[in-house]
């Protein structure tokens, strides 16, 4: 009498613990990260992931205005100085899921476009410090991976001192996306046209 003693995976070892439900893709709405985006995008259209696209306002930039505003701007003229900057990420978000924007920055006629792949997209802006809210809105959101762009440098590795603090600290799993080229301007979210309109009965 013959035996079979082929080995079969039993079904209870296949889990959906590496499934990825939602993505964070961290953004700093500066010129190169609609390419980072279409990678979350593949990612989501692959996985069927929701997307939860992050901007924060730094709330350590050292830019002059937005130091100027943050401590010597009366809390009310902060506020609304904050609210404006929010509302104009939320408007820049939005505007760059059409697909028209995708043509005009990447010139791809086969591109990936959000309002044709039907997942759901939650934008959302905030202020403070960039790695905080980046870890903090992983967990928060229950995202099953971070996803973040990096600009190369040369002699060093393309992961930026955000990038590897990010890596470093978070819970779940984070892809770093080069990006090749010029280095990334410095990104606050903050207007400096708007510190005019403020008089100085508005400082503290």
């Amino acid at each position: 009498m013959s035996q079979n003693n082929t080995n079969q995976m039993p079904q209870d070892t296949l889990t959906n613990k590496n499934d990825i439900k939602r993505i964070l893709y961290a953004t700093d709405l500066t010129k190169s990260a609609p390419k980072v985006y279409q990678y979350v995008l593949y990612l989501a259209k692959q996985f069927n992931a929701e997307i939860v696209c992050l901007h924060v306002i730094d709330k350590y930039s050292q830019d002059a205005n937005m130091t100027f505003a943050m401590y010597y701007l009366t809390k009310e003229v902060q506020q609304e100085i904050l609210l404006r900057e929010s509302n104009k990420s939320l408007e820049e978000m939005a505007h760059r899921n059409r697909q028209t924007f995708i043509r005009q920055q990447l010139g791809l006629e086969d591109g990936l476009y959000p309002e044709q792949l039907g997942l759901t997209i939650v934008d959302k802006v905030v202020y403070g410090n960039v790695e905080e809210q980046i870890l903090e809105h992983s967990v928060n959101s229950n995202c099953d991976l971070v996803v973040m762009g990096a600009h190369e440098k040369p002699l060093f590795t393309f992961t930026t001192t955000l990038s590897k603090r990010v890596m470093k600290r978070s819970k779940v799993p984070v892809t770093v996306v080069p990006i090749p080229g010029e280095r990334k301007e410095q990104s606050t979210g903050f207007l400096p046209s708007f510190l005019p309109q403020f008089s100085a009965a508005r400082c503290k």
